[in-house]
């Protein structure tokens, strides 16, 4: 049972790595599990996940919203800077 129970158990790094995976790729029925069980019983990584899914919107959103000038800009507004940073600090 503990054999069955290390190989089902992600470590942070690895459950993270799946978090980014699964936004582009589909992840495997195993992987989807690893990380079901691993983000019920980890506060942190349940946060990175939050944060994570906060901070590729509001970059989604910037990159569909062209400045005035309707050139693409290189850094994010002042705006949208203090939004993430509320946000995050939030929770």
């Amino acid at each position: 049972m503990n054999r069955l129970m290390n190989k089902m158990m992600l470590s942070c790094k690895r459950a993270t790595e799946l978090m980014d995976k699964k936004a582009y790729v589909n992840l495997s029925s195993v992987e989807n599990f690893q990380l079901f069980l691993h983000t019920r019983m980890c506060d942190a990584c349940r946060l990175y996940k939050k944060q994570s899914r906060l901070l590729e919107s509001i970059l989604k959103k910037q990159a569909q919203e062209p400045d005035e000038s309707n050139h693409a800009t290189e850094t994010l507004s002042k705006e949208i800077k203090s939004q993430i940073i509320n946000k995050l600090e939030k929770k």
